[in-house]
C-alpha cells in the first residue's frame, strides 16, 4: 500500500509550481484530479515541447508529463455554473485542493479558503503565491523568473561578479516551491487524519527563494557579498578552476588544512606548504586572489579527464561542471533511476525525470507504469471522475455536448 492511497487531491493549477506539488503526492499513490479549463493547461502552448503538434490538441505533450505523469484528467469549464456545480461536488469528496490561482481570483470563484472551509471543514486548502498574502505585491503576477529568481536574489547572487544576469532555468524555482508544498501539505495530512480538521497550507516563490539564500543571509554583516568573483570567494579552494581542454572543475576543499598535502601530492603545488601565504587556512583566507591566481596554471597543465583522476585518488571533494547533455547521460543518475526514458508516439526518445523522494519498505508505486507513465490526455478521465461522483452518462454526455465539459482520447 503506498503512502498516501485512498486521499484525493483536486489540483486546480496550471503552469509548474503547484503542478509539481500534485505529482509528488501522486507518486506516493494519492489520487490527484488535474481540472483543465476547455483550453487546456497553460503548459501545453508554452511549454519546451509547444512545437509538438499533438500537444496543441491536449494529447501527449512531454511538459506535461514532467509535471502530471500517474495524475486524472478532468476538463471542465468553471464559469458555467453546471460546471462549477459539478467541481463543488467534487471538492466535497476531495482531502486537499491544491491551486495556485490568485486570492482574489479565487474569491471571485467563490474558492477561497474562507468560503471552502465553511463548506467543508475538513478539506485541507494548499496553495502557491508569487509573493505572499500581505504586502504592496499580493496581488502582483508571478513566476519564479520574477518573484524568485530576480526578486528573490537568486539571479543576481548566482552570476559571476561585473558580468549580466543570465535567463534563468525554467522551472528551477517552481519545482523547490512544489517541494516545500508538498511538505507542508503532508503535515496538514497527518493533522487531518488525527483530528478531521482541514488546514490552509501556502507557500511563495518568493519566500522561497530567500529561504535558498538564508545561509549567506546571515552573513550580510560579516562582509559575505554577493554576487562574489569566483577569484575572491570564501575560500580559494572552494571556487572554480579551467582545465587544459577548456573544461570546469568545482573544488570543494573546504577542510583546507587537513586536505593540503594530498592536494598538493597530486597537483604538484608543493609551494603551497611552503609559500606563508598559503600553508594554513588562516593564511590563505587573506590571499584568496592571489591563491586563485597562483592555482589557475595548475589546473590548466591537465585535461577534464587527469583532474578527475587525479581528485579521486587524492579524495578531494570536487566535481566536473557538467553540462545538461552530460547530466541526461550520467551513469550515476541512471544508476539511481532518476531519469527515465519514454519513447513518444512520433518515436522520440524524451527524458524524463524522477520525483527525488525513495521509500524502501514501501515504495511510492508499486509498477513500471505507474512510475514511469504519462500525464492524460485532456480530459481523458472526464467521465470517469464525474460518473464518481453521481453524475450519468447521459448528463456527462449533455455537458460534453454543450462545451462544459471536454473529453480526448485519441492518440
Amino acid at each position: 500500500m503506498a503512502q498516501l492511497e485512498g486521499i484525493r487531491v483536486v489540483d486546480l493549477s496550471t503552469f509548474l509550481a503547484a503542478p509539481s506539488c500534485g505529482r509528488i503526492l501522486a507518486n506516493m499513490g494519492a489520487e490527484v484530479i488535474h481540472v483543465e479549463a476547455p483550453r487546456g493547461d497553460d503548459v501545453r502552448v508554452v511549454g519546451p515541447s509547444y512545437k509538438y503538434p499533438a500537444a496543441q490538441e491536449g494529447k501527449d505533450d512531454p511538459a506535461m508529463d514532467a509535471i502530471d505523469a500517474v495524475k486524472k484528467g478532468l476538463c471542465l469549464n468553471l464559469k458555467d455554473p453546471e460546471g462549477h456545480e459539478a467541481f463543488m461536488k467534487l471538492l466535497e469528496t476531495a482531502d486537499v485542493f491544491l491551486t495556485n490561482n490568485r486570492v482574489q481570483a479565487l474569491k471571485k470563484m467563490g474558492l477561497d479558503y474562507d468560503t471552502l472551509h465553511a463548506k467543508f471543514p475538513r478539506l485541507i486548502h494548499a496553495s502557491i503565491l508569487g509573493y505572499g498574502e500581505k504586502g504592496p505585491l499580493k496581488d502582483k503576477p508571478g513566476f519564479d523568473y520574477t518573484s524568485y529568481f530576480s526578486r528573490g536574489g537568486v539571479a543576481y547572487s548566482m552570476m559571476e561578479k561585473g558580468t549580466k544576469p543570465a535567463v534563468p532555468i525554467s522551472g528551477f524555482g517552481d519545482y523547490y516551491a512544489g517541494i516545500a508544498l508538498a511538505a507542508g501539505t503532508l503535515g496538514a495530512l497527518v493533522h487531518q487524519q488525527k483530528t478531521g480538521e482541514g488546514e490552509r497550507v501556502t507557500v511563495c516563490l518568493f519566500d522561497a527563494a530567500i529561504y535558498g539564500l538564508g545561509w549567506m543571509m546571515g552573513g550580510l554583516e560579516y562582509g559575505n557579498t554577493l554576487p562574489a568573483s569566483r577569484k575572491h570567494t570564501n575560500s580559494p579552494t572552494a571556487t572554480t578552476y579551467e582545465t587544459k581542454d577548456g573544461r570546469w572543475i568545482q573544488l570543494a576543499m573546504l577542510q583546507y588544512d587537513k586536505s593540503l598535502p594530498a592536494f598538493v601530492k597530486v597537483s604538484g603545488a608543493d609551494w603551497m606548504l611552503t609559500d606563508p601565504r598559503f600553508s594554513t587556512f588562516k593564511e590563505a583566507l587573506k590571499n584568496i586572489t592571489p591563491l586563485v591566481d597562483a592555482l589557475e596554471p595548475v589546473f590548466a597543465q591537465y585535461t577534464l579527464k587527469e583532474w578527475d583522476q587525479k581528485l579521486t585518488e587524492a579524495d578531494i571533494p570536487y566535481e566536473i561542471v557538467q553540462t545538461i547533455e552530460e547530466v541526461a547521460t550520467d551513469e550515476q543518475a541512471w544508476a539511481n533511476d532518476y531519469i527515465y526514458t519514454r519513447e513518444q508516439p512520433d518515436g522520440k526518445k524524451v527524458n524524463y525525470v524522477r520525483t527525488p523522494i525513495f521509500f524502501t519498505e514501501r515504495p511510492s508505486l508499486k509498477d513500471e507504469e505507474a512510475v514511469h507513465g504519462r500525464a492524460p490526455l485532456l480530459g481523458e478521465d472526464s467521465t470517469e471522475i464525474l460518473k464518481s461522483i453521481g453524475y450519468s452518462d447521459e448528463k456527462i454526455k449533455e455537458w460534453i455536448a454543450k462545451g462544459v465539459v471536454k473529453e480526448v482520447h485519441e492518440k
